[in-house]
């Protein structure tokens, strides 16, 4: 991740555009495309070259998602633009050539066009496009006295809020459905449990546990030549983000982000961590870029993970499950039931163990979060039971 610092104030201006379309017969790839985007910088400390790969950053960033990459490789410009230096674009799609349109410096800021030659790579795997689901409970503040500045007692809210939000704007495979109006400290020893709980009770297939590790501020002294001018003021935001199998509790995803922006308030004054006022300014911003920058990491750890859902009801030759055209689900597709049956050894260790029913079933009508399946080998259905699962392959 850049310096903290150096992504202050980034308001991207993005305009992208498709010049050229070049299909490769023979050789088996997708459409290359070149791509043409605007990014945005402030000049910190009259650090234009830093700006001006923030900027870089962001625009080639949003072209390659806007070309259908996600997150993932690590390329390297040789182009001359930033030279000797590697950009962390993690991306299905490959940069073949990066070309700086130009950069123009206007009252602080730097704004950088760049036209970028990307090929996309093929997608991995079929479950991609599949919407996924998630559950929550607000986030959990690790020191609560950090709040007293502004009096942002229900920060956890808000963020958590603002996570969810994000998620639906920046993805179109993830969405979080239920967000449980409490916090939980989610201990060590009983995490299992209470993401299955909570993944059952929210009809979810992946739990986000979020804690929110640091919301310090950090004052610079004034300075000797002016004595009575209040020092800039910088609040730092760590989160760490797991994420969670709700089905058996299995932690899939665990990260923790960092970032920090100048605290635009007085020291003495109430701030509405709701308002739309607190999300525009620098250290909202910051939250923003750093919830965004999560929600991608997490989009490629669960983008091929099988949309699994639940049984609501069984009668003799049909069975009602939680999953329908909401997760892309559709009439014919063919879904497999298990049992998961939680064990436990002689020392006292849990275990999960999966029973898979036999045969297939087909979907036979498909709503909007329900299906309807009947058995593909038109025997009567037996021993399945409601909160069994069902699993798209």
């Amino acid at each position: 991740m850049l310096h903290a610092k150096s992504m202050l104030n980034i308001a991207f201006m993005m305009k992208i555009m498709a010049l050229t379309c070049l299909l490769f017969l023979n050789g088996g790839q997708s459409h290359a495309a070149w791509f043409e985007a605007k990014g945005q910088a402030k000049v910190i400390d009259g650090n234009r070259a830093q700006a001006k790969r923030v900027a870089t950053e962001e625009a080639l960033k949003q072209a390659m998602l806007f070309a259908g990459a996600s997150i993932q490789s690590v390329h390297t410009l040789t182009n001359g633009l930033l030279e000797n230096e590697e950009m962390t674009i993690r991306s299905t799609g490959e940069v073949e050539r990066l070309e700086l349109i130009d950069e123009v410096y206007s009252d602080g800021m730097v704004t950088v066009s760049v036209r970028a030659d990307i090929f996309p790579k093929m997608k991995t795997c079929s479950a991609q496009n599949d919407e996924k689901h998630f559950s929550s409970t607000h986030f959990l503040v690790r020191n609560r006295q950090q709040l007293a500045q502004g009096s942002i007692t229900h920060f956890d809210e808000a963020v958590t809020q603002r996570f969810a939000e994000t998620m639906r704007l920046n993805t179109q495979a993830m969405k979080m459905t239920h967000i449980a109006p409490h916090t939980a400290k989610f201990k060590n020893e009983f995490t299992d449990e209470n993401v299955r709980t909570l993944s059952t009770l929210s009809n979810t297939q992946f739990v986000v546990v979020g804690t929110i590790d640091d919301l310090s501020i950090t004052t610079e002294a004034p300075s000797v030549f002016l004595p009575w001018a209040n020092g800039e003021s910088m609040r730092n935001f760590r989160i760490t983000l797991r994420v969670y199998d709700g089905v058996s509790g299995g932690q899939l995803f665990s990260n923790t982000y960092q970032n920090e922006a100048p605290w635009e308030f007085d020291r003495f004054e109430i701030v509405d961590e709701f308002s739309a006022m607190f999300w525009r300014t620098q250290y909202g911003k910051a939250i923003d870029k750093t919830l965004q920058t999560a929600i991608l990491d997490i989009q490629e750890t669960v983008a091929c993970q099988p949309v699994t859902g639940r049984v609501l009801g069984v009668t003799y030759d049909k069975v009602s499950v939680s999953l329908g055209r909401d997760n892309g689900i559709d009439v014919n597709d063919e879904l497999f039931l298990y049992q998961a049956k939680e064990l436990t050894d002689s020392r006292g260790r849990k275990y999960l163990q999966y029973k898979l029913y036999p045969g297939t079933f087909v979907v036979k009508t498909a709503y909007a979060k329900s299906s309807t399946l009947v058995s593909k080998e038109e025997g009567i259905i037996a021993n399945i039971q409601e909160q069994d699962f069902v699993v798209k392959k």
